[in-house]
């Protein structure tokens, strides 16, 4: 299929790329290439393309991809996709719709197996989108994203950085994350004013275990819930809220070696998984 050049085919179909919807088309096959490599496909997935805008990645996916689901919320791009690039090709099924509006678990039933995903994915999206992964992460084999720099720079913080919080610790829990490599504003029409990396998502079993995962997210958001605060006033002082009396959630941190004066950004996920099934089991011995 031969390439042309995204400016070009806009102009063609009377559109302009949405500056709302965080449109960046990319320019050269040989980046689309490189993300899809980092996928390795071996024929039999079933792919979720998120964002497949005028089809730089999906042309690629569906020749090594079992089957490809692309969803893009832009009708005209949609249409398209559908009647111009893939009007008779059993193997892609183009959805007009919005991605955090999209059931992974009901898709990974119907391909009775877990699915692949990939996508540029836009700004406004990607964290709403990485946390409904994080719920759906059983549905999910890997995921291989194109995300701003800055975004991937806060997935992949350590504790005590000004990047780490609630998406850090709980991407970094639930996922082994890889910098696959960067792509400057000159990849993309029009260009953005900021780099982009790749980044590789494969869903892990983490060690030490959480014991009751929604609570281990309930713990984390709490502790980050106000940033400059201390545990004191982010969690003792809402212990109630965790099934314990303030006294008994002091005596958890003493006995787990943490201050509660520190703030949340400090802990390390190991920390967060230790506190929050200290906190399960103290509510538990209450009931």
């Amino acid at each position: 299929m031969a390439f042309t050049s995204p400016k070009i085919l806009l102009r063609r179909l009377g559109l302009k790329p949405k500056k709302a919807w965080g449109q960046h088309f990319l320019l050269y096959p040989h980046q689309a290439r490189r993300i899809v490599a980092a996928l390795d496909l071996h024929g039999e997935e079933t792919v979720v393309e998120i964002g497949p805008g005028l089809g730089a990645l999906t042309v690629f996916l569906a020749g090594e991809a079992g089957k490809v689901v692309a969803l893009e919320r832009d009708p005209a791009l949609a249409r398209f996709l559908e009647d111009e690039l893939f009007p008779d090709n059993p193997r892609v099924r183009i959805l007009c719709r919005d991605a955090l509006d999209f059931d992974f678990r009901e898709c990974s039933r119907e391909a009775a197996r877990p699915l692949t995903l990939a996508g540029n994915l836009p700004y406004q999206i990607t964290s709403p989108l990485l946390f409904k992964l994080v719920e759906a992460k059983a549905a999910v084999a890997r995921a291989v994203f194109m995300v701003q720099e800055e975004v991937g720079d806060r997935l992949m913080s350590p504790p005590g950085t000004k990047d780490y919080g609630v998406l850090s610790v709980l991407m970094q829990y639930h996922f082994a994350l890889e910098r696959v490599f960067s792509l400057g504003p000159a990849n993309f029409y029009p260009p953005p004013q900021v780099d982009s990396v790749v980044l590789r998502l494969t869903p892990r079993q983490a060690e030490p275990r959480a014991k009751d995962e929604a609570l281990f997210s309930r713990v984390v958001k709490a502790a980050f819930a106000h940033r400059r605060k201390t545990l004191n006033n982010t969690l003792v002082s809402r212990a109630a809220d965790f099934g314990l009396a303030p006294d008994k959630l002091r005596a958890i941190f003493a006995a787990l070696e943490i201050d509660p004066g520190r703030r949340g950004e400090t802990l390390s996920v190991a920390q967060f998984v230790a506190l929050s099934n200290a906190i399960g089991e103290g509510s538990k011995s209450n009931q």
